[in-house]
């Protein structure tokens, strides 16, 4: 798995290089149960090379997941009300 690390590593590299913005997106596309999410969640938490966690957000399920340094709450939604 290191030398998958490494080459997406380099690969970032040498994109946010070109990119005018600073920023990538990249996609993960395999069949269900492939391991897209492990994955997702692992370089979220961990990051991967020269890119910390804080620098990575990560959407799964329609649903953007964000390592940031700062502590925040954690809000919660009321369910809706039935009517």
């Amino acid at each position: 798995m290191t030398e998958f690390y490494e080459k997406l590593n380099a690969l970032c590299i040498e994109i946010l290089s070109k990119s005018p913005e600073g920023k990538i997106k990249i996609a993960i596309c395999g069949a269900c149960g492939s391991g897209k999410s492990t994955l997702g969640g692992k370089i979220r938490k961990k990051g991967f090379g020269n890119f910390k966690p804080y620098q990575i957000a990560v959407i799964d399920d329609n649903v953007m997941s964000l390592n940031l340094f700062i502590a925040r709450p954690k809000l919660k939604s009321p369910p809706p009300a039935n009517n």
